[in-house]
């Protein structure tokens, strides 16, 4: 009786339950609205089949590859283009440098100079060659995987979490209990893929 007694006899109390349960039950059907739109919407309109929702910041992007934390944006098909130019110039770039540094670290070694150089300047120059490398040979492995998913029509996020999209998925006999395989959907051969790439709709 007191506990009744407590939430009835303290309005503010009763009504900041009364409160918080509204917002919970509010939340559950934004949430429930929302993928129920999303499915409607993706079975009527085509185009947004490939729209995909980014996990880190929640937004819903068209031809969605990656979140990139580099850049601190998602990568999508309106800057897929910048993206891959951005990373072939990075990698461009820190080879140069590296090419670059090497062929002087070699040059003062050959010369004898290496003691008269300045310890700290030379110090310099190699611990940013060696970062240098190791950006080298991460970057070098992304790019040659992103142009491996634009020569095949996917994406990144595609590839790794296929068997969240049902258009990624097909059974190889139509009983339930058998093994569900990978299939592109998207491919169109490599030369009209890399032409989609160039100039999507």
């Amino acid at each position: 009786m007191q506990s009744v007694h407590f939430f009835c006899g303290d309005s503010t109390g009763f009504y900041l339950v009364i409160l918080v349960l509204l917002l919970v039950i509010l939340h559950i059907w934004k949430k429930l609205a929302a993928r129920i739109l999303w499915k409607l919407y993706t079975r009527k309109l085509p185009m947004l089949s490939r729209v995909r929702q980014c996990t880190w910041c929640k937004a819903n992007i068209r031809g969605y590859d990656h979140h990139c934390p580099a850049f601190g944006t998602c990568i999508g098909q309106k800057n897929h283009r910048l993206f891959m130019a951005l990373l072939t110039g990075f990698v461009v770039a820190e080879s140069t440098y590296t090419m670059c540094s090497t062929k002087y670290i070699t040059r003062c070694i050959s010369s004898g100079t290496i003691r008269s150089e300045n310890p700290v300047s030379l110090n310099i120059v190699i611990s940013t060659t060696l970062f240098s490398i190791l950006q080298v040979l991460w970057q070098i492995v992304f790019l040659m995987w992103h142009i491996y998913c634009i020569c095949f029509n996917i994406k990144t996020d595609e590839w790794i979490n296929w068997k969240k999209y049902p258009e990624f998925q097909m059974k190889e006999q139509p009983r339930s209990d058998s093994e569900v395989k990978f299939v592109n959907p998207y491919d169109k051969g490599m030369l009209c893929n890399i032409r989609e790439f160039l100039k999507p709709e």
